[in-house]
């Protein structure tokens, strides 16, 4: 039903300030399937809430592709927030995203801006140094390894990976919490 028993999901709610997700609980995986169907449930639930008198709150529903999560705000009010900042039209941005679908965080982003779908950050990468050499502008990264590695197409340091994955592996991913 409405809460999901029919989907025998084992996960845990976390809340957060702006946003609260459903994330697998005990070492579990959530089937794409079953994140997807929450998500869509979401947002029609939430899409009738805001249909009715009140506030019509703006709010993101996504598959973050092993949890859920509810945003408040989406990618659309942020590029109308950045286009203002700016002073610029929204079509003057382009938004550079990996889930266009409309069970992905960035669907909501193709109502005001262009768009480019992207399915890695060396994608992205690619993307951003072929834009500054196309517009004539020279660009250099803040740490020199790190440039020198994107730019000749070097691997990654997987010593340095190691470290940080080290240092991150008793903290929860969701919270930024260290377990206990």
């Amino acid at each position: 039903g409405e809460r999901g028993e029919d989907q025998n999901i084992r996960g845990k709610i976390i809340r957060k300030k702006r946003s609260v997700g459903l994330v697998p609980a005990g070492g579990a995986t959530i089937p794409r399937e079953a994140l997807d169907e929450t998500v869509l449930r979401c947002q029609t639930k939430l899409s009738a809430l805001n249909s009715g008198a009140g506030l019509n709150l703006p709010f993101c529903a996504f598959n973050g592709g092993s949890d859920v999560w509810v945003d408040v705000g989406n990618k659309r009010v942020a590029v109308e927030v950045l286009s203002s900042y700016l002073g610029i039209d929204p079509h003057e941005i382009l938004h550079i995203g990996d889930q266009f679908l409309n069970t992905g965080n960035d669907f909501a982003a193709r109502a005001v801006c262009p768009c480019i779908w992207i399915t890695s950050p060396e994608e992205t990468t690619y993307i951003l140094k072929t834009i500054l050499r196309l517009a004539g502008i020279s660009f250099q990264l803040d740490n020199e390894m790190e440039a020198s590695a994107i730019l000749a197409g070097k691997p990654v340091d997987f010593d340095e990976m190691e470290r940080r994955t080290k240092a991150v592996k008793d903290m929860d991913v969701y919270t930024g919490e260290v377990k206990k």
